[in-house]
C-alpha cells in the first residue's frame, strides 16, 4: 500500500500564509469598497442637498416676482415656468465633462416639486405631475420641518435588489415662515456605480498586485526558512553520522541557537561515549605490554644467563616504547576528534613534504630493499593544513613500507581527479584479508606486521583512525584496498 502523500513543512506553511493573506486582503478590499461607496453616497447627498436648497430659493424668488398678495398653490405653480424653460435649455445641451477616469455628457438629475398638501406641480420628467407623494419620505419629513432624504427603485414596478435606484434630497420652499411646498432633487444611482465601479476596479487591480507581492515575498522567506531548518536537520544527520561538519551559519538568531543547542548536546553525548570507549580500549590495548613488563620484572629478580637478561631487557624496553606511542597517538587522535574545522589552510607543494617523509625513511627503505618510484618533474599544489596532510601521508607511508615485499617498487602517483585532490601510495605485497578490510578504520584493530623481530612489528591499530580523522577535516576521505600484487592507500580531498 503507498504510503500518503506527505506535504513539506514549508508548502504547509506557505499554504496558511496565502489563506491568511489573502482572506485579510479580501476583508480590507471589501471593506473598503463598502466605505468607498457610503463616501461617495455622502458626497452626492451633501450637493443634492445644496442643489436642492438652491433651486428652493430659485422658486421663492419667482413667487415673490409674481404674488400680487397672500402666496398659494397657484403662485407655486407660475413660479415653476421659469424653471421649466431652464429645463428644456438643460436637455439640448451639449457638453463633455472628463470627470478622472468617467466622461459625463448629460444631465441626469430630476427635479420635482409638490405642494404644501404633498400634490405634484412640477416634474423635470412630466410623469407624476398631479400625484399624491405627501406619503414619500422626502416630501412628508419636509414638510413636518424636518430633513427630508430617501433611497427608492427607480421603477417602482421594478423592485430586485439589483434593479436600479435613486437617490432623492428634499428642501423646503418657504416665505413668511410658511412651508409653500418642498423641493426633490433626484439622482440615479447608476451614475455612481459607474464612479464607483471604475474605482473598485482600480482597487482590485491594487490589490492583486498587493497579494501577488506578498505571494512572492512569503514564497522567499518560506524558502529562506525552510532552507534554514533543512541545514539544522542535515547538521543533525550528520552529527548523529558521526561526520565532522561545521556548524551552519544562520541568519536568524533563534536558529543558531537551536543549532548550538544540537551542537552542545551532541558534545555532551559524545564526550560521554568517547571516554568510555576512550578508557575501555586504552585499558585493553595497555593490558598486554604491561603484563609482559611485569612477568619481565618478576622473572629478571631471578638468576639467568645474561643474553637472556638482555633479552628480557629488551622486551621491557619495547613494551614501554609501544606504551608511549600509543598514549601519544591516542592524545593526538583525541585532539583531531575534538576539532569540526580546520584551524588553518594554505596552498603548498606536496612533493617536498613526501620527499622529507622518504628522507626519514632511509633506513626502512635499505632494510627491504623498497624502491621508490614517484614524479618529481613538477610541483603538486594542493590546499590544505600542510602538518595534517604531512602527517597523513606518513602513517600510509609507513604501512605502505611495512607490508612491502623485499626488493620490489612501492609507487606513489599525484594527481587531481573529479575537482578533488589525490595521493595514492601503492606497495608490492600480501593483500588485506577479507575479514580485516571493514575494520581497517577502527582504533586499535592491527594486523601483525611480516617481521615479527621489528620493535614495530605491533603497531598501535590508531594509525588509520588518525588519517580518517584528518580526511574528515578536510571534507575528503581515506581509502584501502587491494589490487593485482599488492595494496593501494588513497587520499582525496
Amino acid at each position: 500500500m503507498k504510503s500518503p502523500l506527505k506535504i513539506s513543512y514549508g508548502l504547509r506553511a506557505f499554504g496558511i500564509y496565502f489563506v491568511i493573506l489573502g482572506s485579510l486582503i479580501w476583508f480590507t478590499l471589501d471593506n473598503a469598497i463598502e466605505r468607498l461607496n457610503d463616501g461617495m453616497r455622502q458626497s452626492a447627498e451633501s450637493v443634492l442637498v445644496d442643489l436642492a436648497h438652491v433651486i428652493a430659493s430659485f422658486v421663492e424668488d419667482q413667487i415673490i416676482e409674481t404674488q400680487a398678495g397672500e402666496a398659494d398653490a397657484n403662485h407655486l405653480t407660475a413660479a415653476t415656468k421659469q424653471l421649466e424653460r431652464v429645463n428644456n435649455l438643460l436637455k439640448s445641451r451639449e457638453f463633455a465633462a472628463q470627470i478622472y477616469r468617467v466622461t459625463k455628457t448629460t444631465v441626469d438629475s430630476q427635479v420635482y416639486i409638490t405642494d404644501a398638501k404633498g400634490i405634484i406641480v412640477y416634474d423635470s420628467t412630466g410623469q407624476n405631475l398631479g400625484q399624491d407623494f405627501s406619503r414619500w419620505r422626502d416630501v412628508r419629513l419636509t414638510l413636518e420641518g424636518k430633513y427630508g432624504a430617501r433611497t427608492s427603485f427607480m421603477d417602482r414596478q421594478f423592485t430586485e435588489p439589483d434593479d436600479p435606484k435613486i437617490m432623492i434630497v428634499a428642501a423646503p420652499i418657504q416665505l413668511h415662515d410658511k412651508t409653500l411646498g418642498v423641493v426633490s432633487v433626484v439622482k440615479p444611482i447608476a451614475s455612481l456605480e459607474g464612479h464607483l465601479l471604475t474605482e473598485s476596479k482600480q482597487l482590485q487591480r491594487y490589490a492583486f498586485l498587493l497579494l501577488g507581492l506578498a505571494l512572492v515575498l512569503g514564497y522567499l522567506l518560506s524558502l529562506w526558512f525552510t532552507r534554514s531548518l533543512n541545514k539544522i536537520a542535515a547538521y543533525a544527520n550528520n552529527m548523529a553520522d558521526g561526520k565532522q561538519v561545521q556548524q551552519p551559519v544562520l541568519r536568524d538568531a533563534r536558529l543558531t541557537e537551536l543549532a548550538k543547542a544540537i551542537s552542545h548536546l551532541r558534545s555532551q553525548l559524545d564526550g560521554k561515549e568517547y571516554v568510555e570507549n576512550y578508557i575501555h580500549s586504552l585499558t585493553h590495548e595497555l593490558k598486554t605490554p604491561i603484563t609482559s613488563i611485569r612477568g619481565a620484572t618478576e622473572l629478571l629478580r631471578e638468576d639467568m644467563p645474561e643474553a637472556d637478561r638482555a633479552n628480557f631487557l629488551r622486551n621491557i624496553q619495547n613494551s614501554n616504547q609501544r606504551m608511549s606511542r600509543l598514549v601519544d597517538r591516542m592524545l593526538s587522535l583525541a585532539k583531531l576528534e575534538g576539532l569540526t574545522e580546520l584551524v588553518s589552510t594554505e596552498e603548498f607543494d606536496a612533493i617536498p613534504t613526501i620527499q622529507r617523509l622518504l628522507r626519514e625513511r632511509e633506513t626502512l627503505l635499505a632494510e627491504k630493499d623498497v624502491r621508490i618510484q614517484l614524479d618529481t618533474s613538477a610541483p603538486f599544489l594542493c590546499t590544505g593544513d600542510r602538518v595534517l596532510i604531512g602527517q597523513a601521508i606518513a602513517n600510509l607511508l609507513d604501512n605502505a613500507i611495512a607490508f612491502s615485499h623485499p626488493s620490489t617498487a612501492l609507487t606513489i602517483t599525484l594527481s587531481h581527479y573529479n575537482d578533488q585532490y589525490r595521493i595514492e601510495i601503492r606497495n608490492q605485497g600480501d593483500p588485506i584479508p577479507d575479514f580485516a578490510l571493514p575494520k581497517l578504520y577502527d582504533r586499535f584493530f592491527s594486523l601483525p606486521r611480516p617481521n615479527p623481530e621489528s620493535s614495530a612489528s605491533k603497531s598501535t591499530g590508531l594509525g588509520l583512525s588518525f588519517v580518517k580523522e584528518i580526511m574528515k577535516l578536510h571534507h575528503g576521505e581515506v581509502q584501502v584496498f587491494n589490487v593485482t600484487g599488492g595494496v593501494t592507500a588513497v587520499l582525496s580531498w
